[in-house]
């Protein structure tokens, strides 16, 4: 005899899901079209930011407002990011989806955050900068730390149960801006370095997804809850890439202005930075479809036959 499924275990029916049917192409075509602009990114940040005198120049302004006294008193942040911890990180990961019954999305999640790893780590090596900008500053192309505190959120994510994943998506974004300062206040790395650093983690995130094994089964875990705090979520993510690329752009026309303000090219180079990794993270979530997902607790759906 068949079994019936209540209503409350009832498999979430979305716009990109349908009926147990499993994800259809439009989301898969819609990471590999993040995986796609990841590819796209690095190399033509790299063009006009690294190889160009004028790029190099404008980069190398912010680093002349790196004082010893920063904003931050601590980089414990930065210490955090580890190849013990990243090792850490990949084993819970993959502990966490065993618990779900998620393994290969843990394998898939854990893949993500050491190919990100290893490809920022290469392109170190093989991305020379230059010197035709009387820049005594050494290459740094794409930020390594950036790279993995973006790629480990989105891993995470990945292992995520959806009711959770804007707690989960909230904390790793603040995590990751705050990675991102850190790196430019401390003159570690540049503008460039960072919005590298967004590509190849958006590529692999992208490629798995669109090519591995599917995240969302339709079942009792990957309810969406309530629309209200992803309604939220959407507005705050919109709203912060908004307004750090506003004052990055006044910050830059202030510096820019006269003799130039070196404080003023520091404060547009975070925020550029903290705009890249909003956007990068804003990009992930609309890609999930967290944001439109009407709730799947509704006691009026019909039951499954299982």
């Amino acid at each position: 005899m068949p079994v019936i499924r209540t209503p409350e275990r009832t498999a979430p029916e979305s716009r990109d899901e349908g009926r147990g049917r499993g994800p259809s192409v439009s989301r898969r075509f819609r990471w590999a079209l993040l995986a796609a602009l990841g590819f796209v990114i690095v190399p033509s940040v790299y063009a006009v930011a690294v190889l160009t005198p004028a790029g190099q120049r404008i980069e190398d302004a912010a680093l002349g407002g790196v004082r010893e006294s920063d904003l931050f008193g601590s980089d414990t942040a930065l210490n955090v990011i580890s190849v013990p911890v990243i090792l850490l990180l990949v084993v819970v990961i993959a502990a966490v989806a065993f618990a779900r019954r998620r393994l290969a999305v843990g394998l898939g999640a854990g893949f993500v955050v050491l190919a990100s790893a290893a490809t920022s780590t290469l392109l170190k090596r093989i991305a020379e900068r230059p010197e035709i900008a009387q820049s005594t500053t050494p290459n740094s192309f794409p930020s390594g730390h950036a790279t993995i505190a973006l790629a480990a959120s989105f891993a995470v994510l990945m292992v995520t149960p959806r009711r959770f994943r804007p707690v989960v998506l909230v904390v790793g974004a603040v995590y990751a801006v705050f990675v991102a300062n850190q790196t430019v206040v401390y003159g570690w790395h540049r503008v460039s370095d960072i919005v590298g650093a967004c590509a190849v983690a958006l590529f692999w995130l992208g490629l798995v997804r669109a090519l591995g094994p599917q995240v969302d089964r339709g079942v009792r875990g990957d309810r969406d809850g309530r629309r209200g705090p992803r309604r939220v979520v959407t507005v705050v993510l919109l709203v912060a890439v908004g307004a750090a690329l506003v004052v990055g752009v006044v910050a830059l026309l202030v510096g820019t202005a006269g003799d130039g303000d070196h404080d003023a090219m520091l404060l547009a180079g975070r925020m550029a930075s903290s705009a890249s990794v909003l956007a990068a993270i804003t990009a992930v979530w609309l890609a999930d479809g967290m944001h439109h997902v009407p709730p799947t607790t509704s006691a009026s759906a019909p039951p499954v036959r299982v």
